[in-house]
């Protein structure tokens, strides 16, 4: 289960970015993202393209007058198109990669610019290519952890800065010409790319923490529906079964009332953590109440159907400093069911009845478990 979200307050700017600088980076965030699958064809078509245009551009470069005068720098550029090539097709075809896919174009990237900033004998032209540092500036951002794109920049700006140097002393530009393209070169190279970073992950870690309740790190309602959707067509997909279980604690008005309220909120976190580990990594789990919570796990019946018998116990021990107990309702939606042609709408009316049945353990003196199936 996730941790709790808690604001950092108080932050210098050398504390933002040391911890934007070894904050873990997710490289399946595009995978996992509900709304961001929409964008993966869209993002391989344009990595894609990009390939294609470095290919075009090494092509270019091998049969015009700023070729690579030396046998070998010919030879680099037929390796790159080729590689341009094949790099560009799977994009086209294959899945969007992981973090070895997504390092291992970062790198060739840059190592293709550099190589074709540095081979051009007109240092003039070099000076221009650099700007496509840029555009692989761009998929660091999207892409790669901190640090990953901080040593894209550090070489980038590297290279950059060797090339402008050689420039100068082939001395076809002047002094202040390259002054002038140095220093928009290094806001696009070297400013932009980490401001870019910096913001897009802020941003990113705000939208991924708005569907968690700060209290327990579960979902909220508003993530309960995007991750309940995906996997209720995952085990319609997959003939399995569903059960929603709604759990609530006992009397917990009076948990707050003898006890206070932070000792209820550490009973809340309690709870859980306990349901988490109890159900384990069978389905989704969120806080939808003060002290209520739905589940939605996926499987076959008779497991599931252990695991629902199994959640009082699981959650309730009477040698706990404030113990608690919980009333639980429960609906299974078998593989046969035909509550399934209803689509998504089935989710809103098994979690109703769930919730009825719940507020009948309740009725009966809590501390028990009503089922149904539909």
């Amino acid at each position: 289960m996730p941790s709790p979200v808690i604001a950092s307050e108080g932050h210098s700017s050398w504390q933002t970015l040391h911890e934007w600088f070894n904050e873990p980076h997710d490289y399946e965030w595009i995978k996992h993202q509900r709304s961001g699958r929409a964008i993966i064809p869209i993002f391989r078509t344009l990595l894609g393209l990009m390939t294609v245009i470095f290919g075009l551009s090494a092509f270019y470069k091998l049969i015009g007058p700023d070729t690579p005068p030396t046998t070998p720098g010919k030879a680099l550029s037929v390796f790159m198109i080729c590689m341009c090539v094949a790099i560009a097709a799977c994009w086209f075809t294959q899945p969007f990669p992981g973090r070895r896919g997504l390092l291992a174009f970062g790198i060739f990237a840059d190592l293709g610019i550099a190589a074709a900033v540095l081979l051009v004998p007109d240092r003039s032209s070099g000076t221009f290519g650099c700007i496509v540092f840029a555009v692989t500036g761009t998929f660091a951002t999207l892409f790669v952890s901190a640090r990953w794109l901080v040593a894209h920049v550090v070489w980038s700006t590297t290279v950059t800065t060797v090339v402008f140097v050689l420039a100068y002393f082939q001395g076809e530009v002047d002094i202040t010409t390259l002054l002038a393209r140095g220093t928009v070169l290094f806001g696009a190279v070297t400013l932009v790319p980490i401001f870019a970073h910096l913001t897009w992950r802020t941003l990113y870690r705000d939208a991924q923490y708005s569907d968690r309740d700060p209290l327990t790190g579960l979902f909220n309602r508003r993530g309960l529906e995007g991750a309940v959707g995906d996997l209720f067509e995952s085990a319609r997909d997959d003939s399995s079964s569903l059960a929603f279980i709604v759990v609530d604690i006992d009397k917990f008005k009076t948990v707050n009332d003898l006890h206070g309220h932070a000792e209820g909120d550490h009973v809340i976190r309690r709870t859980a953590n306990r349901l988490s580990t109890h159900l384990g990594e069978r389905g989704v789990i969120a806080r939808t109440g003060g002290e209520e919570y739905l589940a939605v796990i996926a499987g076959d019946p008779e497991s599931t159907t252990l695991l629902i018998e199994g959640i009082n116990a699981a959650l309730s021990d009477c040698s706990d400093a404030i113990p608690t107990t919980v009333s639980v309702g429960a609906v299974m939606m078998t593989a046969e069911s035909k509550a399934w042609s209803g689509g998504t709408s089935a989710i809103l009316a098994a979690t109703n009845v769930a919730d009825s049945m719940m507020y009948q353990a309740k009725a009966a003196g809590g501390n028990t478990i009503r089922s149904a199936q539909i």
